[in-house]
Order: structure tokens, then sequence, then C-alpha cells
């Protein structure tokens, strides 16, 4: 249950990403051993994006003059931009963005460093591969490929750098190395508004000084998306200072060999659903590639993302759909027997704050606070369907009381509103009033929006905001007072 494990950090964390560039000096990279050092230190778990409350054991190995690698001890590790902590050699986030591992070590009297990207993130609707980069300047570009599995139509891809300086992009999604640094890609699915952005953390290096027999390791593609059982070769290169070394031999391996196994010539065979690592290894030094494995079924949980008040209800709806291997087009199947719908807990009364019936209908708790959120999970028991999952936010509506003398919520113009994306804000007119429709003074307004992926409101200006195609239902009140319009926003 992938989707639900991704999901479970929302429980205790908020979504804002701490997404910057910023420049690194040339010597810092995954090879870097210190100015003239005889050795070099790798950390051989590589590049990678993670789920929120997922932990990562990292490792390290220090590659000697002659190419001979060892485990690392005592090594020293931190993560920038107080993205989590370390235990050991395991890092457990605890904040959502990206940034740099680093690992240090004294070897020989000599300070050996090595650092990676990282990247903290909830999940989008669509996939990236390679999620993660680390490269050199001089090394060529690399395609970024992305999939969608989901009802909606996507319409293409829009591809930006938050530093163009240091990694740029084209509109096609190939990455290019200009400058030593860390920044992040942001890849945008355009024709869908549910969590549909990317983001793809890049540390660009500079190529290590250390006198070693292989510096650097490239393994293409750096990237593939397999179906179960689908198999597909990877090659490697290596390369000393100044060009590729051909009698180079790679040791492959797989970080997850549960999702795919790779054999000696670097083909790999897709077996569970998930995501892994692949590595080429030589003299030391280590490459990687990144491989997704997909569905041949997913779910699908709608709405993917909802607000609820406090002791309000929502009712969420699943569908099973068929995946062509070709087109990655989705195609309605009945729903495969043991639907199981689930809101995880924590065991901490304030962070399970909703429950869900065996219908898919949600009802979030009268003590919730504003501002926290959960997940709810349609499943079934089967290692080959993917689970779906939605966001259920607790509603940012706060009534208040109602004011003596209100009666009912008076409004103007119709209870169905039609928006467009690129119409802007739109006003609403109503009024808290008495029984003789006549405006209760002192008595105001609060709105909220049950799908904030498609429109937000501004109370203090009685305007409902769009954001995304769909249809919202969003609600005016004075305490226990209230009306509901529906939204249908287009393009």
């Amino acid at each position: 249950m992938r989707k639900l494990m991704s999901f479970v950090a929302l429980l205790v964390l908020g979504v804002t990403l701490v997404i910057g560039c910023k420049k690194k000096n040339d010597d810092d990279n995954n090879n870097n051993g210190g100015s003239g050092s005889a050795s070099a230190l790798v950390i051989r778990t590589g590049a990678r994006t993670m789920s929120p409350d997922e932990k990562v054991t990292y490792e390290a190995v220090v590659v000697d003059s002659k190419g001979n690698a060892t485990a690392a001890s005592g090594v020293t590790w931190s993560v920038s931009n107080s993205l989590g902590s370390f235990s050991g050699n395991v890092f457990s986030p605890s904040n959502s963005g990206n940034g740099v591992i680093s690992a240090s070590v004294v070897v020989s009297g000599k300070t050996l460093t090595a650092q990676v990207p990282v990247g903290i993130y909830l999940p989008a609707v669509f996939t990236v591969v390679p999620s993660a980069i680390i490269w050199t300047t001089d090394a060529g570009t690399i395609p970024l490929t992305s999939v969608y599995l989901g009802t909606g139509t996507v319409t293409g891809y829009t591809y930006s750098s938050s530093d163009a300086s240091i990694a740029s992009v084209d509109g096609t999604g190939n990455v290019s190395f200009n400058k030593t640094g860390e920044c992040v890609i942001t890849v945008t699915a355009n024709g869908i508004s549910d969590n549909n952005k990317v983001y793809v953390p890049v540390l660009v290096v500079g190529m290590p000084t250390e006198p070693l027999p292989i510096v650097r390791v490239a393994v293409n593609p750096a990237g593939k998306e397999l179906f179960r059982n689908e198999t597909a070769t990877f090659t490697a290169k290596a390369y000393n200072s100044s060009n590729a070394e051909t009698s180079a031999t790679f040791t492959w391996a797989s970080q997850d060999e549960s999702v795919a196994t790779v054999d000696a010539n670097g083909t790999v065979t897709a077996k569970s659903l998930g995501k892994t690592i692949i590595t080429a290894t030589a003299s030391g030094m280590t490459g990687q590639a990144e491989v997704d494995v997909l569905p041949d079924t997913t779910i699908i949980v709608t709405p993917i993302m909802a607000s609820i008040a406090p002791g309000g209800t929502k009712q969420f709806t699943a569908q099973a759909y068929a995946v062509n291997h070709s087109t990655k087009a989705l195609s309605p199947i009945a729903m495969p027997a043991g639907l199981t719908w689930e809101v995880p807990t924590t065991g901490v009364p304030i962070f399970d704050i909703a429950s869900v019936n065996s219908t898919g209908l949600v009802t979030m708790s009268s003590s919730a606070s504003l501002g926290l959120s959960t997940v709810v999970v349609a499943h079934v028991s089967s290692p080959t369907i993917e689970e779906g999952a939605a966001l259920v936010m607790v509603s940012d509506c706060n009534c208040g009381s109602t004011t003596p003398g209100v009666h009912h919520i008076k409004l103007t113009g119709s209870s169905t509103i039609s928006a467009s994306l690129m119409g802007g804000p739109v006003t609403v007119v109503a009024a808290a009033v008495d029984a003789s429709n006549i405006p209760v003074t002192g008595a105001t307004l609060s709105m909220c929006s049950d799908n904030m992926a498609v429109c937000t409101v501004d109370a203090s200006n009685m305007t409902i905001v769009p954001v995304g195609p769909g249809t919202a239902v969003v609600t005016i009140c004075n305490g226990s007072v209230s009306i509901q319009v529906t939204v249908n926003v287009t393009f």
C-alpha cells in the first residue's frame, strides 16, 4: 500500500515545500575527498526523493587510490533545510522540501565529505523519473519522463527551474547542467488541477580531483518506468579524470530486489509495485538509475482533495481502472472484491481527526483543529493493485456563533455559479437577514470550500477564487445558519 504510506505523514506534517537554490563549491561533490586526498567518500544510497513518512538507511564507502571500496565507519551525517534528522545512518524526515544529505568522515587525519540531493514531497497524481538527480557539468543532458495514471486529460507538461544558471530545462524536459549548485526542477501536468506538480531536486557537482582510477559512473537511461514482468537493459560508462575508461568492469545491484532485480549485464526485471534504484559500480565509484514499477490496476478516489468542517461529513467514491501498458490510458473495470476504506490512525487523539465507514463516507471529528489534515484510502488485498487515496483537510470555515436575530442567509443570484480559470475571482452577494429579509446589523458571514483544488474563498471580500476545473460546494454561514453554493469551474 504505497499510497497509504506516502500519505500517512500528512497527519502530522504541513504541505509547504521549501524550494531554493544555492551555489556549491566546485569540490562539493559525491566523490570529494578534499584537495590532494588519495581517497574519496561515496554515498552509495544516491540521489532520491521520499515520502514524508519514509525512513531511509544511507550507506557510505571510502574509495582508495586503487579503487578499493570499504565501508566507512564513524560517519557524521546531516541534512540541510531542517528536513529531518539522523539516528546513526538512518534518516527520518520531519518536513517537506528539498535539500542535501551530507556525510563526513576522518581518514588518516583528513576529512572526506560527500553530498547527494534529497526531496521530501507529497505524492502527485503523476510520476517523473528520475525523481532526483546528481550530475556534473560536463556529462550531457538528462531527459525527464512523466507518466500520468488518472482519469483527467493531461494536455502536456510544463518545466521550470528554480535556478536555470545551475540546471536549466527545455520544453520537452531535457535538463542541462550549467554550474555547480543545487536547485529544483518543477514539472506541471497541464489540464489537471489536483496535486499536479512534481519537484525534482538537482545537485550539480564538480569533477573530483583525487588520483582515482574511476571518478564518475553514468548509467543510461537515468530512469525507467516499467510494468510488472517487463524488462529493460541499462548500460554504464566509467570515466577517469579526463575521458571514458573503456576497460571498466561493472557490478550491478538493485537497492530493493522485491521491486526490481538486475543481472550482471544490466538487464532489469520489474517484480512488484514500487520504486527502486539500480546501481552500477566500477572501482568503488557508483552510478545510479531509477526504476518505477507501475500498476496493472489502479483505484482512483473522488474527490482527490476535500475540506470538511468539524463535525461534518463528505462522501468519497472509488473506481478501479485497468492500465493500458502501451498508452497508459485507464479503462474502468468492476471493483475487485474486498474493497476496504480506511483513515489511518496514529494513536494520538489530536491527529486522529476523522473516520470513514464501509461506503466511503468520511466524518470529521467535532473537535478537529483547523489546519490539520489526514487521508482516506480505498484498497483491496492485492499486491498488484494500486490503492487510491484522497487528502482530507479540516475546513477553515469557522462560522462562529449565530448573531441574535439572524433567521437565514439571503443570496442574491443563483445558488449555482459558473466560473472560469481565466476569469478571476467571483464575488458572491449574500447577507445574514432576519425573518423579514432585513439584514441584521453586525452579522458577519464566513465562507469555506469543500474542494480547495477547485476553488478557494476570501470571506473578507466575499469572493470565490477559481483554482482548477471541477465542482465544489461553498458554504456561507453565520453560526448555525448557512446556505450552500455549487461552483462549477472550467478552463
